[in-house]
């Protein structure tokens, strides 16, 4: 195992969660650094965005919009690009408690913190740009800030390996966002809310008839050219870490089998140096706490380019997953006919389950359909097969028995019937229910709403949702066939399983809530999972929110003063 290996090892290490012992973190909220909640550039130009709320009944619906292909591409213009950026980085609405208001946003993050931050990069678009440029994207005004223009040229020459009507949207991280409240862990939670986004990216592009993918050949270094970073990207306290692009282009068949080859163009990418830079960033906090094994990880992770080889030559097709249907869809709970983008705008955060409301089996079953790949969004954006798997503690689901459950979520692995047994305890039942998805087990029968609470933390929404799971990632080998920088997309994953999560619960008239806090080697443990295999990296749970008392909901624009 190789150093730099070890050293990402040995953080997530020491910030595990333990009942003796929580991360190493400030102990205490200092309201007086708390960090501005958004980033703006001093000096760039503002295009102002379309807002366009949407209602139940606008197309394309939910459930078949996220099977890759079924909706007819929008034109590349300034409604459209308005509407991806509304549907995936915007303020979804605001929420105040007395007299200080606090904005909620469509990609969700921990503590509601938001430390991703997106940029658009396009050619010229039909009512919003006559010449290519790159763009930071401001969620409070839902408008563009202007950091670049470049030639016709260099945008030819960065895409030509791309589909035509292409645009690129890069995200970043203030890692100080989410330091302040949570310290060393802190860089988990950061790669967490980045896969929240990429799938809430992702998510857009499907309302839109557009597709997502990751370009994952290119290099932090890279990145950061094309965000316009490198100018303050060394800055101690208050850095902006480049994360990843995004390709996002028209859903054609004629591209559909070459997105292997899809990257970017490295002498155009070098050009972006010489770019002249407008606006500097606001500074989010007046003191700050340093937090050493956060800034180690930011080091270990950086990415190298990896074009042509590793990862990109790693795209594997997943089969289009066969998972129930629900038939009866007015008495299983599913809304018929909702809109996906109201879906998406709608989604909220559970704080508080009522502990009681229990769904049918055809609804869970529905819901675990949207984290299983294969031809759907937001999973089709990636570049390497599924890693994680779900263990689910199951609650209160009519029809099926309260107990602890698998699901494998590679469709080749689950149709072939192959489990981690030999990974796992070895008294696991490993039963298929009747009536199951492929890929779905049952290993141990039971009321598991103690554990589930205790190994989150003593967290009651766990035990009071109708389901709650851990996300169980392979570890180890991805690790070393990839290198340190991988850890942070296993990490994605498990956000675009969340997102994915999120989406569902609220297509079925449910809620849902990610889970950051948990022990993570008792999670082990109660798995029979030794070593560093397989690592829970996220948990979940999904139930009926209980209203919010004395909190008045605005809605998202124009924001309160």
């Amino acid at each position: 195992m190789s150093s730099e290996l070890q050293k990402i090892i040995d953080y997530h290490e020491a910030t595990k969660h333990r009942p003796e012992a929580m991360a190493p973190g400030p102990g205490q909220m200092d309201w007086a650094n708390e960090p501005e909640a958004f980033r703006r550039y001093k000096g760039a130009s503002l295009i102002e965005l379309e807002r366009n709320e949407p209602t139940l009944e606008d197309e394309p619906f939910y459930d078949p919009a996220l099977l890759e292909g079924s909706v007819l591409p929008s034109s590349l213009n300034f409604s459209t690009v308005s509407q991806l950026f509304f549907d995936s980085m915007a303020i979804s609405a605001w929420r105040r408690a007395g007299q200080k208001p606090w904005a909620l946003r469509v990609n969700p993050s921990s503590g509601n913190l938001h430390p991703t931050e997106s940029y658009l990069i396009c050619g010229a678009v039909e009512g919003l740009a006559k010449t290519p440029m790159v763009c930071h994207y401001a969620p409070r005004e839902h408008a563009l800030e202007v950091r670049a223009e470049f030639s016709f040229d260099a945008w030819q020459d960065l895409t030509a390996f791309l589909p035509k009507g292409t645009i690129l949207v890069g995200l970043s991280s203030i890692p100080w966002r989410e330091s302040w409240k949570y310290g060393e862990r802190a860089f988990r939670y950061l790669q967490l809310n980045a896969g929240h986004a990429i799938a809430a990216l992702s998510f857009a592009s499907a309302s839109l008839g557009w597709k997502a993918t990751i370009l994952d050949g290119t290099s932090t270094e890279d990145l950061a050219l094309l965000f316009g970073l490198l100018d303050f990207g060394e800055v101690e306290v208050e850095p902006e870490v480049p994360d990843c692009l995004m390709a996002i282009y028209p859903q054609n068949e004629t591209v559909a089998d070459k997105v292997t080859s899809f990257r970017l163009s490295q002498s155009a990418i070098s050009r972006f140096s010489d770019l002249s830079w407008q606006g500097r960033p606001n500074q989010l906090s007046p003191e700050h706490l340093k937090w050493p094994l956060l800034n180690e990880a930011i080091k270990t992770t950086t990415k190298p380019r990896t074009e042509g080889s590793t990862i990109e030559m790693q795209r594997a097709e997943v089969p289009r997953a066969k998972m129930p249907r629900i038939e009866e869809q007015t008495s299983s709970g599913l809304i018929p006919n909702i809109s996906l983008r109201k879906v998406i705008r709608d989604r909220r955060s559970a704080i508080v389950m009522d502990g009681t409301t229990s769904i049918e089996r055809s609804v869970f079953y529905r819901i675990l359909e949207g984290v299983v790949p294969g031809g759907k969004y937001p999973f089709n954006a990636l570049s390497w097969p599924p890693n994680v798997d779900l263990a689910i503690f199951v609650h209160r689901v009519l029809g099926l028995e309260q107990g602890l459950y698998f699901l494998v979520r590679d469709p080749k692995m689950a149709e072939s019937g192959m489990v981690p047994k030999s990974k796992m305890r070895s008294d696991f039942e490993w039963s298929r229910p009747k009536g199951s998805p492929p890929g779905f087990y049952r290993l141990f029968s039971g009321d598991f709403r103690k554990l589930a609470r205790m190994v989150s933390c003593n967290q009651n929404i766990v035990s009071d949702g109708c389901f709650t799971l851990a996300m169980i990632s392979k570890f180890k080998e991805p690790l070393e066939r990839f290198g340190p920088w991988f850890y942070n997309r296993l990490l994605w994953e498990c956000g675009m399983i969340g997102q994915a999560l999120y989406l569902g619960a609220e297509a079925t008239g449910l809620n849902g809530c990610g889970i950051g806090c948990y022990f993570d080697d008792i999670v082990h443990s109660a798995l029979g999972l030794d070593g560093i295999s397989r690592q829970s990296l996220y948990h979940f749970s999904i139930g009926k929110a209980l209203p919010l008392r004395k909190i008045e909901m605005l809605p998202a624009y124009p924001a309160p003063e």
